[in-house]
C-alpha cells in the first residue's frame, strides 16, 4: 500500500480512541485498593522510581512513597572481593549497566510523594504513617532497625516489608544473578521472595531472562529492569490474599539466594567466562551474512507434536530483503502465505501475500503497507468475512483490520490496544470469548520474556487484563511463534524459545485450560534448527490444509531446493 492510499483508507476508519489497557485485573472481591506506604530515603534506586509510575497507573493499588531522612541507606549485602574487582574492571571496559540501581531523587507523582523535612522523631513518624491509614509498610533502608520495625509492623495489618540490600545497594546488589554466568546457562530467573522467620521461603513473583553471559553488569542491568513489574505482581498477589503472612509482622522481601554460595573466587571465574563469551559474540559477528528463510513442509502427516521431525523439506527465498513470520490459511483450494517481507529500499517490514504451487511459490503482492515497521501477520475468518493483526508496535497500537477485497485490499476497522508497545499479537475465539495474547515489556526491560493475556466478549473488544497476568513470564516460552491452533484436539499455543538467542527455536505448549478467569499450560516438545547445521535458528510455526510453513535462520542449506518468488507489481490498496 502506498503511504497516499493509506491516507486515503485511514479517513475512514472506524475506530475511536482506546486507553491503554491496564495490565494487572483488579483482585476479584476487593472493594478497595491496596494502601501501601513505602518508607524511602531522599535519594532511591531509578527502579523504584519506576515502580512508582506503574503503581499509579492501576487503580487496585494505592502507593504513597514517604521521604524521610529516617531511613538511611539500604543494607550491605555479602559481595566477594573477586566480585567487587570484577565490577571495577567491567568499569573500566565501558560496562556501565544501565540506570536500575543508579539513586535518583524521590519526585513528586500526584499525591504518590510526601515529603517529611529532617529528621523526624520516631513517635511523630509514626503518627504520620498512621494518618495514611495503610495496609502495608515497605522500608527501603537499614536506619530503622529492631523495635523501630516492630512498631512500624503494628501500623499496618499486613505488616512491614523491608527491601534487602541485594536489591537496592547501588554497588554491590544482584550478586545471585551471577551464578547462571559462572555455569554456562542461557537462562536466569530473577524470584522474589518473602523472608519470616521462622516460617520458610515464600516465592512471590518471579520472571527467566536471558543470560547475559559478556558482563556481569549488563546481566543485572537487564535483570533489574524487571523489579519494577515484579514488585507490582507481588503487591497484586498480596491484594489477592495469596500472601499467607501473620498480621502486623516484619518480613524482608529480597531476592532468593543461590542454592550453594559464590565462593571467594566467584569474580576472576565470572571475568574469565565473560571475556570468552565476548570473544565468541565478535567471532559470530564476523561470520557469513545469515538471514531468514521460509521452510516449508508438504508431508502425509503432520509433526508429531511430541517428537517433531522435519523430514523432506523445501525453502523458498525472498528475491530482495527476506520474508519471515510466515502465516498459511486456505481460501478456495489455494495455499495462501501471508509474511512480513523485509524491504531493503525503505528498511521496514511490509506485509506481503505469496500463493504457495506445486512448483514454489507466486508472489500476489502487498497486503499492507503503513510508514512504521509491520511484522507477524495473522489471517482469519469470521463471520464469512476475513480479518488481520499484525504487529504495529512502533504506532502503539495492535490494530483490527478487514479484507474489502481478500487477500491485497484491507481496511483497518477498529484499534483493540493502543498507547501500549505489544508485539506478536494474537486473536483467539475460544467457548464465547475472544483472547489477544500479546507480549508485553513494562518498564523497558526485554519484550521476549512476558506474555500477557486479555480477554473480551466481542471481536472488537473492549478487552480487559486476564486475572493470571503474566501467563507466561520466561524467555524460554513466552513469546508467541504463532497463532493457537487444534492438533488431535488439543488446543496448541507455539512459542519461541529465545534464551540461547532471538528465535532460537519454537517450542509447542499445550493449554490446559483457558477461560476468564483461568490459564494453565504444559511444555509438549522444542523444535530446533537441528536439521542442518547451517541453520542456528526457527521463529514462526503455521499449518494449513496438510502443509506446514515455518521460518528459520542462517544460510540456506546447500541439500535444499530454492525456490525464488517471482516478484510481481505490487497490488493496489483502496478503501473501502
Amino acid at each position: 500500500m502506498s503511504q497516499t492510499g493509506e491516507s486515503r483508507l485511514l479517513d475512514r476508519v472506524e475506530t475511536t480512541a482506546v486507553p491503554a489497557p491496564p495490565l494487572y485485573a483488579t483482585p476479584e472481591g476487593r472493594t478497595s485498593a491496596l494502601r501501601v506506604v513505602m518508607l524511602v530515603p531522599q535519594r532511591i534506586p531509578g527502579w523504584v522510581g519506576v515502580f512508582l509510575k506503574l503503581a499509579v497507573q492501576n487503580d487496585w493499588i494505592k502507593v504513597v512513597a514517604v521521604s524521610t531522612d529516617a531511613v538511611g541507606s539500604p543494607p550491605v549485602p555479602p559481595f566477594p572481593l573477586s566480585l567487587r574487582a570484577l565490577l571495577a574492571v567491567e568499569r573500566w571496559r565501558g560496562k556501565r549497566g544501565g540506570e536500575s540501581l543508579a539513586p535518583v531523587v524521590v519526585a513528586a507523582r500526584r499525591d504518590a510523594v510526601v515529603p517529611i523535612e529532617g529528621s523526624s522523631p520516631p513517635e511523630q513518624l509514626r503518627d504520620k504513617i498512621i494518618a495514611l491509614q495503610p495496609d502495608l509498610i515497605l522500608v527501603l533502608g537499614d536506619a530503622i532497625q529492631g523495635q523501630g520495625l516492630e512498631e512500624l509492623a503494628s501500623c499496618a495489618q499486613l505488616g512491614c516489608w523491608l527491601l534487602d540490600g541485594n536489591l537496592t545497594h547501588p554497588v554491590r546488589a544482584g550478586a545471585p544473578l551471577l551464578g547462571p554466568i559462572l555455569r554456562g546457562e542461557t537462562a536466569t530467573p530473577l524470584e522474589l521472595e518473602l523472608h519470616c522467620p521462622p516460617a520458610s521461603p515464600l516465592l512471590l513473583a518471579s520472571s527467566w531472562g536471558r543470560t547475559r553471559h559478556s558482563a556481569f553488569t549488563l546481566q543485572r542491568e537487564q535483570a533489574f529492569l524487571k523489579l519494577a513489574p515484579l514488585l507490582l505482581r507481588a503487591l497484586h498477589r498480596l491484594a489477592e490474599g495469596g500472601v499467607p503472612m501473620p498480621d502486623y509482622s516484619v518480613a524482608t522481601l529480597r531476592m532468593r539466594p543461590p542454592a550453594r554460595p559464590l565462593g571467594m573466587a566467584a569474580g576472576v571465574r565470572a571475568f574469565v567466562a565473560t571475556l570468552r563469551n565476548t570473544k565468541h559474540w565478535q567471532w559470530k559477528r564476523r561470520r557469513t551474512r545469515r538471514t531468514w528463510t521460509l521452510i516449508v513442509r508438504r508431508a502425509k502427516a503432520l509433526l508429531a507434536l511430541d517428537a517433531p521431525v522435519m523430514g523432506e523439506i523445501t525453502s523458498l527465498c525472498s528475491p530482495l530483503g527476506f520474508w519471515a513470520d510466515p502465516c498459511v490459511v486456505e481460501d478456495s483450494g489455494r495455499q495462501l502465505l501471508f509474511v512480513e517481507e523485509w524491504n531493503p529500499h525503505t528498511r521496514k517490514g511490509e506485509i506481503a501475500c505469496l500463493e504457495l504451487e506445486d512448483a514454489g511459490v507466486r508472489r500476489l503482492g502487498l497486503a499492507l503497507d503503513e510508514p512504521g515497521h509491520l511484522s507477524f501477520p495473522q489471517p482469519f475468518q469470521w463471520q464469512g468475512d476475513w480479518y488481520l493483526t499484525v504487529e504495529s508496535s512502533e504506532a502503539r497500537r495492535v490494530s483490527l483490520y478487514r479484507a474489502t477485497a481478500f487477500p491485497l485490499q484491507w481496511q483497518r476497522v477498529h484499534d483493540l490496544v493502543t498507547d501500549r508497545v505489544c508485539v506478536d499479537p494474537v486473536l483467539h475465539f475460544h467457548e464465547g470469548h475472544w483472547y489477544l495474547f500479546a507480549n508485553v515489556a513494562e518498564s523497558g526491560n526485554s519484550t521476549w520474556d512476558e506474555l500477557f493475556l486479555f480477554v473480551s466478549e466481542n471481536l472488537h473488544g473492549p478487552f480487559r487484563p486476564h486475572p493470571c497476568n503474566p501467563i507466561v513470564s520466561d524467555v524460554r516460552r513466552a513469546r508467541l511463534a504463532g497463532r493457537l491452533f487444534r492438533r488431535d484436539g488439543t488446543l496448541i499455543r507455539p512459542a519461541q524459545d529465545c534464551a540461547p538467542g532471538y528465535g532460537a527455536a519454537v517450542v509447542f505448549n499445550e493449554i490446559l485450560e483457558l477461560d476468564p478467569t483461568h490459564y494453565r499450560e504444559r511444555v509438549l516438545s522444542r523444535l530446533g534448527p537441528d536439521w542442518d547445521a547451517s541453520l542456528d535458528g526457527c521463529h514462526t510455526y503455521s499449518a494449513a490444509d496438510g502443509i506446514e510453513v515455518l521460518d528459520a535462520h542462517g544460510i540456506a542449506p546447500a541439500a535444499m531446493t530454492s525456490v525464488r518468488g517471482a516478484v510481481a507489481a505490487p497490488a493496489s490498496v483502496s478503501p473501502a
